[in-house]
């Protein structure tokens, strides 16, 4: 019996998955009971208005509320007396590892941080596109390596990492996600002060970034790469920056940033001489190359 804290959009789309998965949903939990009703009734589960009645009939315990909200319902766990050997608590946290659980581990249970490489923004996409994505575990306890078959089961992939990594995993993970849409929103704004409209700018770029984006998942970075920088196009780049140091000096220093970490790919291609490479790394150091 599966048994879930939060009933937001993470919680919801786990649930609908393991309830088509053939696994038993316990239910949910939350500081919002009409939210835990509406995810119940997706799950074919029970709402639970008492966290400890949620504990009671639950065998696996997933926390799926926001990161700050994680240590008040420890607390609130800790408070709860019952054996917690046989109890599995699990926080899906990307950034926080399973230490935070910690005060139930001395308590017995097997406590665990779960988090599936994926973003909720859409439940029904994401209980789609959950067998295909990859999650990643760690923690503690004597029911790890059952609750671990559990999800393999269920056809999930399964990756353990170090406790000691878990932040720079998120970090990755955002870079990859939240910031490649920050990227594209600087394009397209960009876009729009040559004259384009927002609409027109994102139709612009569509085709290009979607097959970039499939080439380095199919063939790597390295092989994807292409542009001025790849092709050793100093002046272009020159180009580049005069006209943006005219208007942005922020976008600027992103550029002169993206671009210095872009030479350390051109550098596995191999295609540049030295004196090219160097040469674009001045340009890009140096702020005044175009005065």
């Amino acid at each position: 019996m599966i048994g879930f804290i939060g009933a937001g959009q993470v919680g919801t789309a786990l649930g609908i998955y393991f309830h088509k998965m053939g696994l038993t949903i316990s239910g949910y939990y939350s500081k919002s009971l009409e939210s835990a009703i509406k995810s119940s009734k997706r799950t074919h589960s029970n709402a639970y208005e008492h966290i400890h009645e949620l504990i009671d009939s639950s065998e696996y315990v997933i926390i799926t509320t926001p990161d700050d909200a994680i240590c008040n319902v420890v607390k609130k766990l800790c408070d709860i007396k019952i054996d917690w050997n046989d109890k599995v608590i699990c926080h899906t946290s990307g950034a926080l590892s399973s230490t935070l659980l910690d005060p139930i581990f001395q308590l017995g249970a097997t406590t665990l941080s779960l988090h599936p490489m994926l973003s909720f923004a859409d439940i029904d996409y994401a209980v789609e596109i959950l067998r295909q994505t990859p999650l990643t575990l760690e923690g503690k306890g004597t029911l790890m390596s059952k609750f671990k078959n559990m999800l393999e089961n269920a056809s999930l992939t399964i990756h353990e990492i170090n406790i000691n990594q878990k932040a720079l995993y998120h970090a990755s993970a955002c870079i990859v996600s939240n910031y490649l849409v920050t990227l594209m929103d600087i394009g397209i704004s960009s876009l729009e002060q040559a004259g384009f409209s927002r609409k027109d700018a994102t139709q612009l770029i569509a085709p290009l970034t979607t097959g970039t984006l499939q080439n380095v998942l199919t063939k790597g970075t390295k092989n994807s790469l292409t542009g001025p920088i790849s092709r050793g196009d100093i002046n272009t780049i020159k180009a580049h920056l005069d006209t943006i140091s005219r208007d942005n000096r922020e976008l600027e220093q992103i550029y002169r940033l993206l671009g210095k970490r872009t030479i350390n790919i051109v550098k596995e291609q191999k295609q540049l001489d030295e004196y090219t490479l160097i040469k674009l790394k001045e340009v890009l150091q140096n702020e005044k190359n175009n005065n």
